[in-house]
């Protein structure tokens, strides 16, 4: 289309100046040529070319005409240009100086008098003869002719210059003009005279030529700009100097069409960067320049210093290159400058216009889809509509025409809504709903001009103030993209809706087929037939076109790309891989297009995009093979001459190595790519270049990352700082996604010194200024994961404080990427959470509240996870005050229920109840989940009580000893599971067991019976196929502890059975292997019973638990022994052999107590030892073994006065007194420790209990309620 564009102004801009009767004068000494339309405002008769060389006149011929040019004298520097309208939002512009440029050929400065340089002139003056921009009075007309120009989404990639025809300068050329630039710089300061003012002119016009023909290079603008500074320096000191306006804006021009071709490219906006670009990035550098110019302009001398103070156009351009890099909130600041200074400084030139605030509309609209981060992208869709509704406002309220909204107003902020969908699908109603405003405004303009007898169609007489808003063609492809970007399950008929709408008023073309077609696409993630309807509408288009010979609705290669990377999208919708069925489809769709290109459809002809949209679907597809598949297309791209692979393509085949986990052919492409830069002696500018960017190397950086290989990640960044050092690649910089990348992966990884290296990673990005807050909240959450409690001798706590705080001594220092956010906190507060120090997690809550009010930026804006958080440290909590404390948080979190980020959702109300059931108060407890249930049944889903809930209220009751509540807890959830909406409450293990503990604390025969019918309706439920309700070893272990606590039965015989069964299941499930716990429990049942060989049993049962070293389970603890040495103080026989085997078990077990390093014998201990030796022996043999484990007893500390009582009924009056070392053997028999020296009893007070020693038993019991939870 722009070709045909082009031709048809050459045509329009020959019969001009063949209908023109003016001469052509020019310059002949080396001045250059200027060719410019001789137009002023108000004059658009005048057609006249003017061509300035040197005295003499010469014919020039065209095709069967000959012109006149007259050579004249160098004239003065030209008038300001009439201002062009450019390239943005939803709307293809011109440049701003190229209707009085110089020819966009060869550097004027070279003097060559060729025809082409004519030729080139005529292209110009055709090419701007359309965009020409019209007087402000006749807008309204601009309006009506709105209609009929091509337009593009906000969303499009840049284009640099779209209608120029341009003549790359030969190499010789470029050496001149280098020369002649280094020759003018060295110039001294106060020497320059006119003729060497005008060749600084033409030698910046002549670099701005070079940036039009090669924008990528970086280096032209920095030419440009040192001659201009020295330009800027010569006039402040020279009275003849004048730093004209044109000349300004050529500057300013040069570097807005560098910095837009360094603008993020599709792919990198698919990335989701969330930072701005570094503070040495070309996009910076325009800015600085207009800052200079206004402070010479403005000094005090300036009266003296001829510098033209720049104007709209000036601004215009900043904001056209900021808006290209989605920098918002720069080109805001931008506009608040150009309004002070028309309206307080006495500039009025520099008032913003409707391009104006339409660039800075189009800003926004990039904003969204380069730098989304959750809720930052949707404000910057409300900015939009905010700055729409002012311009309306100020229009309505003024009627000022220069900032009346047009059509291109209002299509970039449904662009703006369409990319906003993508994060809110509320915001794709929100575009349809500003497209039928805009219907709504052109039917009444429309019908108040019908009325009138057709009126002047401006904003005065005649109502038709709106009749240019009537909605065009990009205007429904952006709200048909709207709905295809939300992915609601109706996204793909609303489309089709609008589709027909636009096809009713005959508006139809392919974008928007191509826009409904991608709305199909995408709907295929929520139904499978979304595809296959895009699909079936594409042949439909390429029949038609067919059979009725209008090539007008074949698809183009658009369409075909964009059905492909629609694949790519529902699978990065999808959480789990379809096995490649969708690359394969993407594969067909490609061959039919290589099928209709052989046949003579040349406009489906597939193009890098195309390759790069079908390389991602099989990167996307993460599979074994995707990999693989990948580099056989980009092979195919290398065989192909037509189709060159470019950047994007190579780092999307990293990337398909990286998901398929191969960081090592991951690598060996970015090798590929640098050494292909090296063969093609590039320097990588250019879309088709294939020199490696950041991309790539975060690309190859996360494929290490994902396979926890950091310090292979970490060589590709020093791979990157040392190409930095090569002339090639200076651009080449480690930013802050590969310096993420290789945290992430050290996070990953098992390495000892992982979080030693993440903080050396982060000072190493403050140094570079790359740090983002993605870096700091990553490391800041590994320190709440890890189990280290001191890293370098600080505690992590104390290190997670530091990092916070440095976050905000950079951020007010101006580094706003490093600002903290609610994610930050809520790391930090899980940190002390976890460390269980309330009071500072509490504090940090506090502080990201004040923080947000302080502030006002939503991305401090407190929501429910940071509360949740905090809860979950008074969740432990063990006393009323911490309890209180947690309630008084759930009252804050209510008093804001309008608030729909601080709304209380079940797991807030689960952490307060778990506060009130630890500290000992089950009612208040239940109160709350009751009040949780009835929220929940009068429809607020987000209160739905989970088994979580119910379990901390029964863990209560079940401490507090209260069966009977507890059984009430457990049959009202048995009673629920069989209601809607309640089917996950059915108990399940977890449930079962704390009933089950409950009953072994009841100690009573009707306890035990319960706990028995438990479990028997657990096995029930496991026969039923409700396996989360299967008896564990947990339950087992409380089965036996009730078994142990029943008082006045024989459980032995029962214990035995459980044993069995437990033997039975770990052949099927190897998480029922018994534990310590478990024969812990089964021999103190069996020290109570009356089996005569107990003591055999036992040691049979300790034997087994010693060779078995691997299963830390497994292994003897303190109670086991105890309870081996209970066995052998209640032996029921007196049988001589088993007393004799009991009695060597015990002195046995004794001594391996004393010798193992993870035993500590207690009071216990040997009360239960001296007690067997009275049992088991006599005389001679019990004296000298009580006297010798008298001496290991005291000398640990553990004697008091149990001890003292069985050893003053076992041996005699002297031998104790000898024992305890006492002068009188009166009264021995009540001595008691306090006669006694208090060493000998300084460690007795401590015991080692059964809850002490269920630790391994309790991480099982609250891993499964991590997985309820979960």
């Amino acid at each position: 289309q722009m070709s045909e564009t082009i031709k048809m102004h050459k045509t329009l801009a020959f019969r001009r100046l063949l209908s023109s009767s003016s001469s052509c004068k020019s310059n002949h000494h080396g001045a250059p040529h200027r060719y410019y339309p001789n137009e002023r405002k108000g004059n658009k008769n005048n057609k006249d070319i003017v061509v300035r060389r040197h005295n003499s006149t010469r014919r020039w011929f065209l095709g069967n005409h000959y012109f006149s040019c007259t050579f004249v004298s160098p004239p003065p520097p030209p008038p300001p240009p009439t201002p062009l309208p450019f390239l943005h939002g939803g709307r293809c512009y011109v440049s701003y100086l190229h209707s009085h440029s110089t020819h966009w050929g060869r550097a004027p400065l070279l003097g060559r008098q060729t025809l082409p340089h004519l030729q080139n002139a005529i292209t110009t003056i055709g090419n701007t003869a359309k965009y020409h921009d019209i007087n402000k009075q006749q807008r309204q007309q601009q309006d009506d002719d709105t209609q009929n120009v091509p337009a593009t989404t906000a969303s499009e990639e840049p284009v640099v210059s779209p209608i120029l025809v341009t003549t790359k300068l030969s190499d010789e050329d470029l050496r001149h003009l280098d020369k002649t630039t280094q020759r003018l710089l060295e110039t001294p300061v106060g020497a320059m005279n006119p003729a060497g003012m005008l060749e600084f002119t033409t030698s910046i016009y002549s670099w701005h030529s070079r940036a039009i023909s090669n924008p990528y290079n970086t280096q032209v603008f920095d030419k440009c700009k040192q001659l201009f500074d020295r330009m800027m320096e010569e006039a402040q000191v020279n009275p003849f100097v004048h730093v004209d306006i044109e000349t300004i804006n050529r500057v300013l021009d040069t570097w807005r069409i560098i910095a837009i071709a360094h603008a993020p490219t599709k792919f990198q906006k698919g990335g989701s960067r969330s930072t701005s670009p570094p503070s040495d990035s070309i996009v910076w550098k325009g800015s600085k320049v207009l800052q200079k110019i206004i402070e010479c302009s403005s000094s005090k001398n300036a009266c003296d210093v001829r510098i033209d103070f720049p104007n709209d156009k000036s601004f215009n351009m900043i904001l056209d290159a900021y808006a290209k890099f989605g920098l918002a909130n720069e080109a805001q600041l931008v506009l608040e400058e150009m309004n002070q200074l028309a309206t307080r400084e006495g500039q009025p030139q520099c008032r913003p216009d409707t391009i104006t605030y339409n660039t800075l509309l189009s800003a926004h609209c990039n904003s969204i889809v380069l730098y989304r981060q959750g809720g930052i992208g949707t404000q910057h869709a409300e900015k939009a509509m905010d700055l729409l509704e002012d311009m309306l406002q100020v229009y309505n309220d003024t009627g000022n025409l220069d900032i009346k909204p047009d059509v291109i107003s209002f299509s970039t902020v449904i662009a703006a809504c369409a990319n906003a969908a993508t994060l809110s699908p509320s915001f794709a109603q929100v575009a349809e709903d500003i497209l039928k405003q805009m219907k709504e405004m052109y039917e009444e303009s429309s019908s108040l001009m019908e009325q009138h007898g057709g009126g002047n169609g401006g904003g005065g007489g005649g109502g038709g103030e709106w009749l240019g808003l009537r909605p065009n063609h990009v205007c429904y492809s952006s709200a048909i993209n709207a709905w295809s970007n939300s992915g609601v399950p109706d996204a793909a008929m609303r489309a089709s809706l609008l589709f027909a709408e636009m096809q009713s008023q005959g508006d139809v073309d392919v974008p928007s087929m191509t826009s409904l077609l991608e709305a199909y696409g995408n709907s295929s993630f929520q139904d499978g037939n979304g595809f296959q309807q895009a699909e079936s509408m594409l042949n439909q288009m390429i029949q038609t076109a067919q059979e009725s010979g209008n090539m007008a609705f074949m698809p183009n290669v658009i369409t075909f790309t964009a059905l492909i990377d629609s694949l790519a999208q529902s699978l990065n919708r999808s959480l789990e891989s379809d096995g490649g069925v969708a690359a394969r489809k993407a594969e067909e769709i490609f061959k039919q297009m290589e099928d209709l290109y052989s046949r003579g459809v040349d406009i489906v002809k597939p193009s890098t995009i195309t390759y790069n949209a079908l390389i991602n679907v099989w990167s996307k597809t993460r599979t074994k093979n995707s990999g693989e598949k990948a580099a056989y297309w980009l092979s195919k791209m290398e065989e192909n001459g037509d189709v060159r692979p470019n950047d994007a393509t190579y780092a999307t085949v990293i990337d398909a190595y990286a998901r398929c986990g191969n960081p090592s052919k991951a690598e060996e492409i970015l090798l590929q790519m640098i050494e292909k830069a090296k063969e093609d002696g590039s320097s990588g500018s250019g879309s088709d270049s294939c020199k490696p960017n950041t991309i790539c190397f975060s690309a190859a950086i996360n494929a290490y990352a994902n396979v926890g290989k950091p310090n292979d990640a970490e060589r590709l960044i020093k791979m990157m700082k040392k190409l930095h050092d090569e002339e090639e690649y200076t651009d080449l910089k480690p930013d802050s996604y590969c310096y993420n990348g290789v945290i992430n992966a050290y996070i990953r990884s098992r390495e000892n010194d992982r979080l030693d290296r993440c903080l050396h990673l982060l000072d190493e990005m403050d140094t570079l200024h790359v740090s983002t807050t993605v870096s700091y909240t990553a490391v800041i959450e590994s320190l709440a994961k890890t189990k280290r409690t001191f890293i370098n001798g600080e505690h992590v706590c104390d290190i997670a404080t530091r990092l916070l705080e440095r976050m905000w001594s950079l951020f007010y220092d101006g580094r706003e990427s490093v600002m903290p956010t609610a994610v930050t906190y809520a790391s930090v507060i899980n940190l002390f959470a976890k460390s269980q120090r309330h009071d500072k997690a509490e504090y940090y809550l506090e502080e990201l509240e004040k923080k947000y009010q302080e502030l006002e930026y939503d991305y401090l804006r407190p929501n429910t996870i940071c509360y949740n958080t905090c809860l979950s440290s008074f969740s432990k909590a063990s006393s009323k005050e911490e309890a209180l404390r947690a309630e008084s948080i759930l009252q804050r979190m209510q008093e804001r229920a309008d608030d729909a980020f601080l709304k209380p959702d079940a797991f807030t109300l689960t952490n307060v109840i778990s506060a009130w059931a630890n500290s000992n108060n089950p009612e208040r407890a239940e109160a709350i989940l009751n009040t949780m249930q009835t929220m929940y049944e009068n429809g607020d889903i987000s209160m739905k009580p989970t088994t979580v809930s119910f379990g901390a209220v029964l863990h209560a009751w079940a401490r507090a000893g209260n069966i009977e509540r507890a059984e009430k807890i457990v049959e009202h959830m048995e009673s629920l599971m069989h209601l809607e909406g309640f089917e996950e409450m059915r108990p399940n293990a977890v449930i079962y067991n704390i009933l089950i503990n409950c009953c072994a604390k009841c100690s009573s025969p009707a306890a035990v019976h319960k706990a028995q019918n438990i479990v028997d309706k657990m096995r029930k439920y496991k026969d039923a196929g409700y396996s989360l309700a299967s008896p564990n070893i947990i339950t087992y272990n409380s089965v036996l502890a009730a078994l142990n606590s029943g008082s006045g039965t024989d459980s032995y015989p029962e214990a035995c059975k459980i044993l069995q069964e437990i033997e039975e299941a770990r052949s099927l499930d190897p998480t029922m292997n018994p534990t310590a716990i478990t024969y812990t429990s089964f021999l103190r049942i069996l020290a109570k019973s009356r089996v005569p060989n107990k003591s055999v049993i036992a040691e049979r049962i300790i034997e087994n638990m010693e060779t078995n070293p691997n299963d830390h389970k497994l292994i003897p603890n303190n109670l086991t022994y105890d309870a081996v040495l209970k066995v052998c103080s209640s032996l029921p026989t007196s049988d001589p052999t088993l007393q004799r085997h009991a009695l060597v078990l015990a002195v046995k077990t004794l001594t391996k107590m004393q010798q193992l390093p993870h035993i500590v014998p207690t009071s216990f201990t040997y009360y239960e030892f001296f007690t067997a030796l009275s049992k088991l022996t006599k005389g001679e043999e019990l004296l000298k073994l009580i006297e010798r484990s008298f001496d290991d007893c005291i000398k640990a500390g553990v004697l008091d006065d149990k001890i003292l009582r069985v050893l003053a009924q076992t041996t005699p009056k002297d031998f104790l007194q000898k024992l305890l070392k006492l002068n009188t053997a009166n009264n021995i028999h009540k001595v008691s420790i306090n006669g006694l020296p208090q060493s000998w009893s300084c460690n007795a007070k401590r015991s080692i209990t059964m809850k002490s020693q269920r630790t391994n038993e309790q991480i099982i019991h609250n891993t499964g309620r991590s997985k309820i939870r979960r």
